[in-house]
Formats: C-alpha cells, sequence, structure tokens
C-alpha cells in the first residue's frame, strides 16, 4: 500500500542539573498550528502536509510534562528551517543557539545562499527580538560537515 504519512517535526527536551530546561529544535508552533498558510506559506503546507495536531507542539508537550514555557532556557537550534523553528514564539524568555553559518545565512545578504536560507527561515518565526547565540565550533570535518560542542 502506498500510502503517503504526514510529515513530523521531532524535537528533544534535555532536563540539566544546573541551567533550566534545554529544547532541540522547536518544531512547529501553535500559531503555525492555528493558521498554516500564512505562517508556514501554503506551498511549503501543501508540498509537505504536515501534521497540524495542536497536542503535538513542544509547547503543549513540556506543559503536558509539568513544565511551563519559562523553565526552557534554551533552545538550540540544528538549522533554521520552517519546521524546526515555527516553537520560537511558544518559548519566548529563552536563550536561541544557532551555528554561525547558519544565523549568518539568514542575516547577511552577503552570505552564500542567504536568499535561499532566508526563504525557509518564515517572518512569523523571527518577528521577535531574541538573544542568539553561535555553537563553538570545535573542527571541521573532512566532508565540510562541522563538529560542534
Amino acid at each position: 500500500m502506498n500510502r503517503e504519512l504526514a510529515a513530523v517535526c521531532h524535537c528533544l527536551l534535555i532536563e540539566t542539573d544546573s541551567d533550566g530546561l534545554v529544547l532541540v529544535d522547536t518544531g512547529l508552533g501553535t500559531a503555525d498550528l492555528q493558521n498554516p498558510d500564512r505562517s508556514l506559506g501554503a506551498d511549503w503546507v501543501a508540498y509537505a502536509q504536515p501534521a497540524l495536531v495542536p497536542e503535538e507542539s513542544a509547547l503543549r508537550q513540556v506543559v503536558r510534562l509539568g513544565y511551563a514555557p519559562q523553565d526552557v532556557r534554551h533552545i538550540v537550534l540544528t538549522h533554521l528551517h520552517r519546521d524546526h523553528t515555527g516553537g520560537l514564539p511558544d518559548f519566548p524568555h529563552a536563550r536561541v543557539h544557532v551555528h554561525p553559518d547558519e544565523y549568518r545565512a539568514v542575516t547577511d545578504p552577503a552570505a552564500a545562499h542567504h536568499r535561499h536560507s532566508l526563504d525557509r527561515f518564515m517572518p512569523a518565526h523571527r518577528a521577535h527580538n531574541r538573544s542568539y547565540a553561535s555553537w563553538p565550533v570545535l573542527a571541521e570535518s573532512h566532508e565540510s560537515g562541522r563538529i560542534v560542542r
């Protein structure tokens, strides 16, 4: 049977002993789920067919685990695509950590792939003032990847 499945956006919640909760990627946010065509882009929604289930948002899952949104003190973004950054507005107190090359790709018009990257980091996800921190790069891999601490 060739049945299409809805795209899902996985996140990881890490409980630390000294620095609160760390959320790795945010998946789709609650605003994305209320008006996905406006927030995510109608073309992307039609193509990706994401699961648009409010109970599956990172915010709702954090609350279901007994935490408050303010308990998420750090968000680590693997990259700045809409299915990884949609929940940023749901955690306005968290500090966002992103690789310096990813950040530069969306903030510096002279950066390689600027237009391509900016098109995927949705305005609704970057419309708020935010504190960003860069990941330190420890070494570069032989395949142009990065190894980070």
